[in-house]
């Protein structure tokens, strides 16, 4: 569902059917971390995904109550050397 995205709707339609990705999902991605790790405890690993370019978005994710965090979006635009710079800001 794209429910409780913070981004316009009119930027979501534009982004056409099919599977969103990038700072789009952040906040919302974090939502559901919380929500889940609220619920699960430490039953089981939770792996954050969504608008994960910075230390900071990192940081935040695991704050959360994520366990690991993978980056794709951001890992396609800005080459490898983001994973330095996000490690370096963590």
């Amino acid at each position: 569902s794209r429910d409780g995205l913070r981004a316009p709707k009119s930027k979501v339609e534009a982004i056409g059917v099919g599977g969103l990705s990038g700072k789009v999902l952040r906040e919302r991605s974090t939502e559901v971390i919380t929500y889940l790790r609220a619920r699960l405890k430490d039953s089981i690993a939770i792996i954050a995904v969504g608008g994960i370019f910075t230390g900071a978005d990192a940081r935040e994710k695991l704050n959360a109550g994520a366990d690991l965090v993978q980056v794709w979006t951001g890992f396609l635009y800005e080459g490898p050397a983001m994973v330095r710079r996000m490690l370096r800001n963590l």
